[in-house]
Protein backbone atom coordinates (compact mmCIF):
# COMPACT_ATOMS: atom_id res chain seq x y z
CA UNK A 1 0.00 0.00 0.00
CA UNK A 2 3.04 2.43 0.58
CA UNK A 3 4.11 1.48 -2.54
CA UNK A 4 1.16 2.45 -4.10
CA UNK A 5 0.28 5.62 -2.62
CA UNK A 6 4.18 6.87 -3.48
CA UNK A 7 3.55 6.22 -6.92
CA UNK A 8 0.51 7.97 -6.93
CA UNK A 9 2.14 10.98 -5.72
CA UNK A 10 4.89 10.48 -8.28
CA UNK A 11 2.24 10.12 -10.76
CA UNK A 12 0.67 13.40 -9.67
CA UNK A 13 4.48 15.20 -9.60
CA UNK A 14 5.06 14.06 -13.05
CA UNK A 15 2.15 15.06 -14.43
CA UNK A 16 2.13 18.51 -12.52
CA UNK A 17 5.29 18.94 -13.99
CA UNK A 18 4.70 17.46 -17.55
CA UNK A 19 1.96 20.02 -17.52
CA UNK A 20 4.16 22.98 -16.69
CA UNK A 21 6.65 21.80 -18.94
CA UNK A 22 3.73 21.98 -21.83
CA UNK A 23 2.95 25.61 -20.55
CA UNK A 24 6.51 26.53 -20.85
CA UNK A 25 6.35 24.86 -24.41
CA UNK A 26 4.05 26.96 -25.52
CA UNK A 27 4.92 29.98 -24.31
CA UNK A 28 8.26 29.58 -25.91
CA UNK A 29 6.55 28.71 -28.79
CA UNK A 30 5.02 31.94 -28.74
CA UNK A 31 7.71 33.66 -28.22
CA UNK A 32 9.48 32.01 -30.91
CA UNK A 33 7.05 33.13 -33.43
CA UNK A 34 6.67 36.47 -32.33
CA UNK A 35 10.59 36.97 -32.82
CA UNK A 36 10.30 34.76 -35.87
CA UNK A 37 7.64 37.48 -37.00
CA UNK A 38 9.85 40.56 -36.13
CA UNK A 39 12.53 38.80 -37.35
CA UNK A 40 11.02 38.77 -40.62
CA UNK A 41 9.63 42.48 -40.29
CA UNK A 42 12.94 43.53 -39.72
CA UNK A 43 14.55 42.12 -42.70
CA UNK A 44 11.42 42.94 -44.91
CA UNK A 45 12.09 46.77 -43.63
CA UNK A 46 15.92 45.97 -44.17
CA UNK A 47 14.99 45.01 -47.66
CA UNK A 48 12.74 48.19 -47.72
CA UNK A 49 15.94 50.85 -46.55
CA UNK A 50 17.66 49.07 -49.25
CA UNK A 51 15.47 49.69 -51.68
CA UNK A 52 14.72 53.08 -50.71
CA UNK A 53 18.10 53.94 -50.16
CA UNK A 54 19.53 52.50 -54.07
CA UNK A 55 16.40 54.77 -54.77
CA UNK A 56 17.27 58.18 -53.06
CA UNK A 57 20.98 57.68 -55.11
CA UNK A 58 19.35 57.32 -58.50
CA UNK A 59 16.95 60.10 -57.43
CA UNK A 60 20.03 62.02 -56.40
CA UNK A 61 21.93 62.00 -59.61
CA UNK A 62 19.53 62.63 -61.28
CA UNK A 63 18.37 65.42 -59.51
CA UNK A 64 21.99 66.48 -59.72
CA UNK A 65 21.49 66.30 -63.46
CA UNK A 66 18.90 68.21 -63.50
CA UNK A 67 20.44 70.91 -61.10
CA UNK A 68 22.90 70.92 -63.94
CA UNK A 69 21.11 70.57 -66.90
CA UNK A 70 18.90 73.69 -66.24
CA UNK A 71 21.86 75.65 -65.23
CA UNK A 72 20.99 75.50 -60.65
CA UNK A 73 24.56 74.54 -60.18
CA UNK A 74 26.19 77.14 -62.43
CA UNK A 75 23.76 79.76 -60.90
CA UNK A 76 25.09 81.98 -58.42
CA UNK A 77 21.42 82.78 -57.08
CA UNK A 78 20.93 78.79 -56.05
CA UNK A 79 24.90 77.98 -55.70
CA UNK A 80 24.61 75.86 -52.28
CA UNK A 81 21.23 75.74 -52.19
CA UNK A 82 19.26 72.36 -51.88
CA UNK A 83 16.76 71.23 -53.96
CA UNK A 84 14.40 71.63 -51.01
CA UNK A 85 15.33 75.52 -50.78
CA UNK A 86 15.35 75.70 -54.69
CA UNK A 87 11.67 74.51 -54.38
CA UNK A 88 10.74 76.41 -51.87
CA UNK A 89 12.03 79.27 -53.52
CA UNK A 90 9.58 78.24 -56.77
CA UNK A 91 6.57 78.18 -54.45
CA UNK A 92 7.18 81.59 -53.02
CA UNK A 93 8.03 82.81 -56.31
CA UNK A 94 4.79 81.27 -57.43
CA UNK A 95 2.69 82.90 -55.02
CA UNK A 96 3.81 85.93 -55.62
CA UNK A 97 2.50 85.67 -59.62
CA UNK A 98 -0.51 84.98 -58.01
CA UNK A 99 -0.97 87.64 -56.10
CA UNK A 100 0.11 89.49 -58.95
CA UNK A 101 -1.89 87.90 -61.58
CA UNK A 102 -4.68 89.18 -58.77
CA UNK A 103 -3.99 92.33 -58.82
CA UNK A 104 -3.86 92.66 -62.71
CA UNK A 105 -7.26 91.30 -62.79
CA UNK A 106 -8.29 94.42 -60.11
CA UNK A 107 -6.55 96.53 -62.21
CA UNK A 108 -8.30 95.29 -65.78
CA UNK A 109 -11.58 95.93 -64.00
CA UNK A 110 -10.48 99.74 -63.14
CA UNK A 111 -9.16 99.87 -66.40
CA UNK A 112 -12.35 98.46 -67.75
CA UNK A 113 -14.33 101.19 -65.67
CA UNK A 114 -12.31 103.93 -66.34
CA UNK A 115 -12.64 103.39 -70.14
CA UNK A 116 -16.62 103.35 -69.82
CA UNK A 117 -16.71 106.83 -67.95
CA UNK A 118 -14.45 108.27 -70.78
CA UNK A 119 -16.35 107.31 -73.40
CA UNK A 120 -19.51 108.40 -71.55
CA UNK A 121 -17.29 111.41 -71.23
CA UNK A 122 -16.38 111.65 -74.79
CA UNK A 123 -20.01 111.19 -75.85
CA UNK A 124 -20.79 114.34 -73.32
CA UNK A 125 -18.17 116.28 -74.73
CA UNK A 126 -19.83 115.74 -78.36
CA UNK A 127 -23.04 116.65 -77.64
CA UNK A 128 -21.96 119.72 -75.51
CA UNK A 129 -19.85 120.43 -78.71
CA UNK A 130 -22.87 120.27 -81.29
CA UNK A 131 -24.71 122.27 -79.00
CA UNK A 132 -21.78 125.20 -79.10
CA UNK A 133 -22.02 124.71 -82.60
CA UNK A 134 -25.33 125.10 -83.03
CA UNK A 135 -25.47 128.55 -80.86
CA UNK A 136 -22.64 130.02 -82.50
CA UNK A 137 -24.76 129.54 -85.70
CA UNK A 138 -27.59 130.82 -83.54
CA UNK A 139 -25.15 133.75 -82.54
CA UNK A 140 -24.13 134.54 -86.00
CA UNK A 141 -27.68 134.13 -87.47
CA UNK A 142 -28.79 136.66 -84.74
CA UNK A 143 -25.62 139.32 -85.39
CA UNK A 144 -26.02 138.94 -89.35
CA UNK A 145 -30.10 140.07 -88.25
CA UNK A 146 -29.33 142.94 -85.95
CA UNK A 147 -26.68 143.86 -88.36
CA UNK A 148 -29.19 144.03 -91.42
CA UNK A 149 -31.66 145.65 -89.02
CA UNK A 150 -29.43 148.54 -87.84
CA UNK A 151 -28.63 149.12 -91.97
CA UNK A 152 -32.30 149.01 -92.37
CA UNK A 153 -32.59 151.63 -89.38
CA UNK A 154 -29.70 153.73 -90.68
CA UNK A 155 -30.91 154.05 -94.10
CA UNK A 156 -34.11 154.86 -92.53
CA UNK A 157 -32.88 157.72 -90.72
CA UNK A 158 -30.63 158.39 -94.18
CA UNK A 159 -34.29 158.91 -95.78
CA UNK A 160 -35.82 161.28 -93.62
CA UNK A 161 -33.23 163.46 -93.07
CA UNK A 162 -33.66 165.37 -96.37
CA UNK A 163 -37.36 165.06 -95.56
CA UNK A 164 -36.95 167.28 -92.44
CA UNK A 165 -34.07 169.38 -93.39
CA UNK A 166 -36.13 171.78 -95.89
CA UNK A 167 -38.99 171.92 -92.69
CA UNK A 168 -36.27 173.36 -90.09
CA UNK A 169 -34.55 175.21 -92.68
CA UNK A 170 -38.00 177.12 -93.71
CA UNK A 171 -38.57 177.38 -89.90
CA UNK A 172 -35.37 178.64 -89.66
CA UNK A 173 -35.88 181.46 -92.53
CA UNK A 174 -38.96 182.98 -91.12
CA UNK A 175 -37.00 183.46 -87.75
CA UNK A 176 -37.04 187.10 -87.17
CA UNK A 177 -33.47 188.97 -86.42
CA UNK A 178 -33.37 189.50 -82.88
CA UNK A 179 -30.07 190.82 -81.38
CA UNK A 180 -27.46 188.63 -80.49
CA UNK A 181 -28.04 187.69 -77.06
CA UNK A 182 -29.53 185.60 -74.63
CA UNK A 183 -33.04 184.87 -75.29
CA UNK A 184 -35.88 184.20 -72.55
CA UNK A 185 -39.20 182.58 -72.66
CA UNK A 186 -40.34 186.04 -73.23
CA UNK A 187 -38.22 186.80 -76.42
CA UNK A 188 -39.40 183.88 -78.22
CA UNK A 189 -43.14 182.82 -79.91
CA UNK A 190 -44.97 180.84 -78.83
CA UNK A 191 -44.82 179.29 -82.39
CA UNK A 192 -41.42 178.78 -82.04
CA UNK A 193 -40.59 177.45 -78.61
CA UNK A 194 -39.94 173.59 -78.90
CA UNK A 195 -42.05 171.23 -76.70
CA UNK A 196 -40.53 170.34 -73.46
CA UNK A 197 -39.78 166.67 -74.10
CA UNK A 198 -38.08 167.08 -77.58
CA UNK A 199 -34.99 165.73 -76.20
CA UNK A 200 -36.40 162.94 -74.40
CA UNK A 201 -37.72 161.54 -78.01
CA UNK A 202 -34.19 160.53 -78.80
CA UNK A 203 -34.15 158.66 -75.35
CA UNK A 204 -37.16 156.88 -75.45
CA UNK A 205 -36.42 155.95 -79.34
CA UNK A 206 -33.22 154.11 -78.75
CA UNK A 207 -35.02 151.61 -75.86
CA UNK A 208 -37.95 151.15 -78.41
CA UNK A 209 -34.87 150.69 -81.65
CA UNK A 210 -33.86 148.16 -78.67
CA UNK A 211 -36.66 146.34 -78.19
CA UNK A 212 -37.48 146.75 -81.69
CA UNK A 213 -34.14 144.75 -82.74
CA UNK A 214 -35.28 142.15 -80.09
CA UNK A 215 -38.00 141.07 -81.36
CA UNK A 216 -36.98 140.85 -84.86
CA UNK A 217 -33.84 138.95 -83.98
CA UNK A 218 -36.68 136.31 -82.18
CA UNK A 219 -38.28 136.00 -85.20
CA UNK A 220 -35.01 133.70 -86.50
CA UNK A 221 -33.29 131.57 -84.23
Amino acid sequence: KVIIHDSQKLVEQYRSERDEALQRENALKEKLRQYESRTKSTETIKQKLKTLTSDNKELRKQVKALRTEIGLESSPNFHGKTTRDVINELQEKERECSALAEKAGKLNLTIDELSSELANVITSKTLLEEKVQSLQLNLKDMTNNQRRLLKLWEDKKTQREPILLPAINQRTAHKPLVQKAIQTDMSISSTQILPANVFETRLRWEPEKSRNLDRETSRYP
